[in-house]
Parts: C-alpha cells; sequence; structure tokens
C-alpha cells in the first residue's frame, strides 16, 4: 500500500461538493490528505462561518449549540471558536443566558465597508466640536456587559474639566446617563436579563438604581436625551443621547460630561439638545447610504 500523503485533485462540476471552500472549512483533517489550495485557512473560514451565522439569524442571542448546527462544525471547534470571538471582541457572551450576540467589534468592521464613511469620520468631528464648545469631556460609547466602554474619545481644551477617561476605559452601566442611554434603545426581550446581572452587582441600592434608570428611559422617550448628576463619580455630571445604527446592530451613545460645578442642568439640556440633532444626523446619513448601496446592488 501507498503511504505517501495524497493530493487532494482539482475541482470539477462533479466533485465541487468536496472541496468547495465553505465544505473544506466545515469537514475534519483528513489523515494523509493535503489540500491543493494551502493558501486557504481553515481557522480563519470556521471563525467567520461563526460569525455570519449571526447575520442570518433571526434571533439576537444564539447558544453555541445552534451556531454548532447552523455551521455544520463539531461542537468542541464551535465552542473553541465562540471563546476566542467573544476574547477578541467580536461576540459578547451572557453567562445568565448562556447564549451569545453580535459584539461591538463587529461595527468597526461594517463601518470600513461603507463607502465613503467611516465610523471616525461620521462621529470624530462631532465629538470635538462639542468638546471645544461646551468644555466637556465627549465620547461615543458601547456597552460590554454592564459596563459602559469608550471607544472614541475628545477631551476638552480645558484641562480643568477634562475627565480621566480615555479609549477603553469603562464607567458603570447602571445609575450613569451614558448606562442609560444604552440602556433606553435596548429591545425589550434583552431588559430583563440585563437587570437581573445589574440587581445581583448592585444589590444594596438596586431599587434606587432600577428607578433611576426607568428615569433615563423615560427621559429618552420623551426628549431624546437623558441626563444623570454625581453619577458614577460623585462630582460628575452626565449628558447622553443612544445612537442607533441601520441593520439591527449593537447601541450605542453620545455622551457628554464634566465636573458638576461646569455642567449645571441648564447646560446639560442644551447639550442634550444638541446631541440629539447630531444623532439624528448620523442616523440619516447612514439610512441614506444603505439605500444608496442597495439600489446600486440592484441595478
Amino acid at each position: 500500500m501507498d503511504d505517501r500523503p495524497q493530493t487532494v485533485p482539482k475541482t470539477n462540476a462533479s466533485d465541487a461538493k468536496v472541496t468547495a471552500p465553505r465544505d473544506q472549512a466545515r469537514r475534519k483533517r483528513q489523515s494523509g490528505v493535503i489540500s491543493e489550495d494551502r493558501d486557504f485557512v481553515n481557522a480563519l473560514a470556521r471563525g467567520l462561518m461563526v460569525l455570519e451565522a449571526f447575520g442570518d439569524a433571526g434571533d439576537v442571542w444564539i447558544s453555541g449549540m445552534d451556531v454548532a448546527d447552523r455551521v455544520g462544525l463539531p461542537k468542541p471547534t464551535t465552542s473553541r471558536l465562540l471563546k476566542s470571538l467573544v476574547a477578541l471582541g467580536y461576540l459578547h457572551f451572557s453567562s445568565r443566558r448562556r447564549q451569545y450576540r453580535l459584539g461591538v467589534t463587529v461595527l468597526s468592521l461594517g463601518f470600513a465597508a461603507r463607502e465613503p464613511f467611516s465610523l471616525n469620520e461620521l462621529v470624530t468631528p462631532h465629538l470635538k466640536a462639542l468638546a471645544d464648545t461646551f468644555n466637556v469631556h465627549a465620547s461615543l460609547v458601547a456597552r460590554d456587559r454592564l459596563d459602559a466602554i469608550q471607544l472614541e474619545v475628545r477631551h476638552s481644551l480645558n484641562t480643568l474639566m477634562t475627565l480621566r477617561l480615555e479609549v477603553g476605559s469603562r464607567i458603570p452601566l447602571a445609575g450613569t446617563a451614558t448606562g442609560h442611554a444604552l440602556i433606553s434603545a435596548l429591545p425589550e426581550a434583552e431588559l430583563p436579563p440585563l437587570f437581573e446581572e445589574l440587581k445581583e452587582r448592585h444589590s444594596k441600592f438596586w431599587p434606587e438604581i432600577l428607578s433611576s434608570i426607568k428615569t433615563g428611559r423615560r427621559e429618552v422617550a420623551e426628549r431624546g436625551y437623558t441626563t444623570a448628576s454625581a453619577s458614577w463619580s460623585t462630582d460628575i455630571n452626565g449628558v447622553a443621547v443612544p445612537l442607533v445604527f441601520p441593520g439591527g446592530s449593537p447601541v450605542y451613545a453620545l455622551a457628554c460630561g464634566a465636573p458638576a460645578r461646569h455642567l449645571p442642568a441648564g447646560k446639560q439640556k442644551v447639550i442634550g439638545q444638541r446631541l440629539v440633532a447630531i444623532a439624528h444626523e448620523i442616523e440619516t446619513k447612514l439610512r441614506q447610504v444603505g439605500t444608496t448601496q442597495e439600489r446600486g446592488s440592484e441595478a
């Protein structure tokens, strides 16, 4: 018997099923068989297939078992891929739900493919103008489990009013204007499990915190923005607005903060109204770009 490694023959119409890229990514390694396409990275292909399972699904949350069934990969392999994608920020895992959803990093890739705009090009000029005009810390923020994480930051020119927050900094989701803006735009089905996790973290003050979250959601519904005083730090006031991009992507927020004496209620109102206008402008621009791209693909 010839023990030398065999070479998979070139693809033709009869064996396309066997050597198609997706089938190549799904199949287990076969001893003694060498793929003719040495540039094809199976691990990468499998990871992308896992991400695609979330785009194809109608559900926001998917269990690991369901993902494995949808992509046709072994469950242990799928589990390793899911954990790697969580570590990189492309997926978010809820320990309470035991399910996964798309993470905030996915949107950065989506914007990179959106000509002629990118996430930074859309948001950064507005953040800079807010910081310079109102002497506040301005940021684009997303939710990471029970925290709000700073994705893009612009500081006030006045160093006395600049908060010690940089890209990657975290503040609590509960009890902050930023967090309440993020929560206000979440689907109703996601709120009960989130509130259970927040209750576990803030058990001592949960009644007061829940009341402030409900107030924040009501403010967003009525006027488009929400405010908070002495929230994550006793001397910090904030104002924020949810930013919802088309296509069911994760919710973001535009937020401004400053020491309480420099951000009184009247100034919060003015900034809040400006934030609402900015969010509307960005969301409208993205919808127009999406419509243009759809028409182009149909032509």
